[in-house]
């Protein structure tokens, strides 16, 4: 029994040695190796990819409020402009009327002293005064009538630039509650929020009679008519991949689905979600078969030019390992 059990042991401790042995192998091996794949007659090289849609928009709160009404549900197709989350008007209803009623007050207000003001006053004790100080220079006035003619005159001025003043403040209060009330119709409109675009509702986290503040993210739309395939990518790699490249996608869906096209475009900076570079592949999606986040394994077809290029890169490189190994 002891024997047995010591051989046991020692077959443990053999295939956990190389277990380990494999996976540091597999882990040593430099990711553009990991990434080619050399067949008989051609090179590939083979990414992993993931589906996203190629539109999505969040829909972010336009103005701090309380939530009343929440039309759409996660799932729910819903159209371009629809109406999907409303605000509970009250408050600003309750502005609006009362901005329109001050209103409606200052311009009675303005009109009543407009209708009431008579210049015919002033333009009288003015023609007066002159005619006063005429008969003043001939010896016709005397030396009251001109300071009684001089009063009134002054006294219709002051009158007169007391009402251009209350109305000049009154214009101004005007402008800006005429301001205000725009300022509040144009926030009014936003508490309705209306979808931005076609899609499908995801990540709906708002409920009916929720406190929200400005730019609170309340869900998102996607739309998945169209849908981009992105592949992390060695950056060794990125100068033997084209835009236009023919590839080869097989995405882990059932029943399994193949795809031919091109790439559509190349992300030369490391995306953080793939810690690498990224290849794109657009793709029509009508059937509504690639979901958000599918997996997808992404072939690209390799020219013999560039497989003979490559093959020359990667055996310099496995010399110059192979050498400071040696030292």
């Amino acid at each position: 029994m002891p024997t047995k059990q010591l051989i046991g042991n020692v077959l443990r401790i053999i295939l956990i040695y190389i277990i380990l042995v494999l996976f540091l192998s597999s882990c040593s091996r430099p990711l553009e190796d990991k990434q080619l794949k050399e067949g008989k007659d051609n090179l590939e090289i083979v990414l992993e990819g993931v589906v996203t849609p190629k539109i999505e928009m969040n829909i972010l709160a336009p103005i701090s409020g309380e939530i009343s009404g929440v039309n759409i549900q996660n799932g729910m197709n819903i159209k371009n402009s629809q109406k999907i989350i409303n605000y509970s008007l009250v408050d600003v209803q309750l502005k609006i009327q009362k901005i329109k009623f001050k209103l409606k007050q200052k311009k009675r207000y303005l009109n009543n002293i407009k209708s009431s003001m008579d210049n015919t006053i002033l333009h009288n004790n003015k023609e007066r005064l002159k005619n006063i100080f005429y008969l003043k220079t001939i010896g016709a006035a005397s030396k009251l009538e001109v300071e009684n003619a001089q009063n009134n005159y002054i006294q219709s001025m002051r009158q007169q630039n007391e009402l251009d003043s209350r109305i000049s403040l009154l214009a101004s209060d005007i402008e800006l509650l005429e301001y205000d009330l725009k300022n509040e119709n144009n926030i009014y409109k936003k508490y309705t929020i209306k979808s931005p675009i076609d899609g499908f509702v995801t990540e709906l986290n708002v409920i009916k009679g929720q406190m929200v503040n400005i730019n609170d993210k309340l869900g998102k739309i996607i739309n998945i008519n169209k849908v981009i395939v992105k592949a992390g990518l060695a950056s060794g790699l990125l100068q033997y991949v084209q835009k236009e490249q023919e590839v080869e996608i097989k995405f882990l869906t059932t029943p399994r689905k193949i795809v031919k096209s091109k790439v559509t475009r190349i992300v030369p900076i490391i995306d953080p979600k793939f810690g690498r570079m990224v290849v794109e592949i657009e793709l029509d999606n009508k059937d509504m078969v690639l979901q958000p986040n599918t997996k997808a394994l992404v072939t690209i077809k390799v020219s013999k030019e560039k497989k003979i290029l490559i093959s020359q890169n990667f055996e310099t490189r496995k010399n110059k390992l192979m050498v400071k190994s040696d030292n």
